[in-house]
């Protein structure tokens, strides 16, 4: 029971001060979607008060809004720890926003893109290598050319996340 009670409590930096949702952009965004979702489904079973199962979607809307406050909550949780255990750092890097996290998961999908083609290039050298020991000229030679094409694909991504950053 004190875990619930924990998880709706207001979020509090270490030395006791409340903190806001301005802290973390993502969170006040969740915190935002909450309230309107409500808000919404509310505004919508008043003004459809004839539609028969509106019973069923307050109940919904509700848990909706719940799951969103508590997702919210438990990610202010985290930056607020965050920031404590950094110090000033640590507000620097909070108020960089969403866009740094977008920029972050563009980063992440360029390097799973980079590793990728390696991976298929090192696998297609290997199998033009294999075919090439066993005398197959012909398979050889198409594998080791997609070898090739799929190292330029990783030079080409490389470049680009290098030289183009992120629009964020």
């Amino acid at each position: 029971m004190a875990w619930v009670a924990e998880t709706f409590r207001r979020v509090r930096w270490s030395d006791g001060g409340l903190v806001s949702y301005r802290q973390d952009r993502v969170a006040l965004g969740l915190h935002l979607w909450s309230q309107a979702s409500g808000v919404t489904v509310t505004i919508l079973c008043i003004i459809s008060s004839s539609w028969a199962a509106w019973w069923v979607l307050i109940p919904l809307s509700i848990a909706h809004s719940v799951g969103l406050e508590l997702v919210a909550r438990n990610r202010l949780r985290r930056v607020a720890l965050r920031v404590d255990a950094l110090g000033s750092a640590g507000q620097a890097l909070v108020k960089m926003g969403p866009g740094h996290w977008i920029n972050q998961q563009f980063s992440r999908f360029d390097d799973y893109g980079i590793r990728l083609c390696d991976r298929k290039a090192e696998e297609f050298q290997a199998r033009g290598e294999a075919a090439l020991a066993k005398g197959n000229q012909r398979s050889a030679a198409r594998y080791l050319r997609r070898a090739e094409r799929e190292r330029k694909y990783s030079k080409w991504a490389r470049h680009l996340a290098e030289r183009h950053p992120h629009p964020f």
